[in-house]
């Protein structure tokens, strides 16, 4: 995979390309990979009055720690093949985010269980649109066809009825 993504972190968005052979659905859970390489990457401020607004760089590198959300625009198909079909609306609120997809339970589990059973850091959510809850530049109202989510930011989520 060679996508265009979006990294979302309670300070940043960092936009720019991710490159692996691997799924990125089992990347970004592997516990032995802690960071997170963007190339043709460009680095954007969030806070509206920070004073520097948009840096550009051949190659940054994230701490998967620190990233809140991983949006993808166009995830190769089997990324969302390796997805239960099931999917419910729902709404995930973080610190800096409101995140509003579809949630991808098995068979007949309840979506407040998900968390409890879902294996990795970061959970997968599709057909996206991410709202910023306070003043912030350039990402209220963006949309991923697939948006992985780190569970350690989601302070509560619901189903969207």
């Amino acid at each position: 995979m060679r996508s265009p993504i979006r990294v979302y972190t309670l300070s940043y968005l960092i936009s720019g390309r991710f490159a692996s052979s691997e799924a990125f659905l089992t990347w970004v859970n592997n516990p032995n990979k802690q960071t997170l390489d963007l190339t043709d990457a460009h680095i954007t401020a969030l806070d509206p009055q920070a004073k520097l607004q948009s840096v550009a760089q051949p190659m940054v590198t994230v701490p998967k720690g620190q990233i809140v959300a991983i949006g993808i625009t166009t995830p190769g198909e089997d990324a969302l093949l390796s997805l239960p079909s099931r999917a419910e609306l729902a709404v995930l609120y973080t610190p800096r985010y409101v995140i509003q997809g579809y949630l991808h339970p098995s068979g007949d589990m309840l979506l407040s269980n998900l968390l409890n059973v879902m294996g990795g850091a970061f959970i997968p959510v599709t057909h996206v649109q991410l709202h910023a809850l306070v003043p912030t530049r350039e990402v209220s109202g963006d949309t991923a066809r697939l948006m992985m989510v780190n569970r350690a930011f989601v302070d509560c989520y619901h189903p969207r009825l």
